[in-house]
């Protein structure tokens, strides 16, 4: 795999690891991605562009998996079932990384000193601006540009490139699945229905949207 992706014509640093945090203090979750051979990065995402990500993935699912083929009447049984075996998937994954992690634990002392000195440069940080998805080969392209922080703040700055991630079936619902719990932990409430839900309600932390 290489280490850029081309999208609309622009070079973005590839990602394929993130994790997410919520800052109480920025009111924002912040995206923290390893992109191979760039250097870790930090991109910030408001509530309007978390509301935009979620809407791009859940509408995007029906054309990534082959359901915008099929009638919509029987989209929220494949889509219920498709997002349980994508978070047993994960958790599966998780449950062999922490046995990893445990078996690994004697390098652990000499690991971190490495990647101390190999992080003493700081880490750049971006406000997400922009969001370009596609499918390409049976996979979403998820690319986000942003302005950088804080400079941005103070004066005129261009939109960048930040990193392009390539996400299977399962990992789009993993994805939606850590962008809703972290917005619940930032008790955003935002007003969307996810299609795999029985019978959606009115909820201040339910999320998603129904697809028609």
């Amino acid at each position: 795999m290489t280490t850029t992706a081309e999208t609309t014509d622009i070079s973005y640093p590839l990602s394929t690891n993130i994790n997410i945090v919520f800052s109480a203090y920025e009111d924002r979750l912040i995206v923290n991605a390893e992109r191979p051979n760039h250097g870790p990065v930090h991109m910030l995402l408001t509530r309007r562009m978390t509301m935009i990500v979620l809407h791009q993935l859940l509408t995007k699912l029906p054309e990534l998996t082959g359901l915008d083929q099929t009638p919509a009447e029987y989209w929220q049984e494949v889509l219920q079932m498709a997002h349980q075996k994508a978070m047993q998937a994960k958790r599966d994954t998780d449950q062999a990384a922490e046995e990893s992690a445990s078996l690994q634990a004697g390098d652990s002392e000499r690991a971190d000193a490495a990647e101390a000195t190999a992080t003493e440069a700081p880490v750049p940080i971006y406000l997400a601006t922009e969001l370009i998805i596609k499918l390409d080969d049976k996979q979403l392209i998820l690319a986000f540009k942003g302005l950088p922080m804080p400079q941005a703040m103070t004066q005129a700055s261009a939109h960048e490139p930040v990193f392009a991630m390539p996400l299977s079936d399962d990992h789009v619902h993993q994805l939606i699945e850590l962008l809703i719990k972290k917005a619940q932990d930032a008790q955003w409430h935002l007003p969307l229905d996810l299609p795999w839900l029985d019978s959606p309600e009115p909820q201040a932390t339910t999320l998603g949207v129904l697809l028609h």
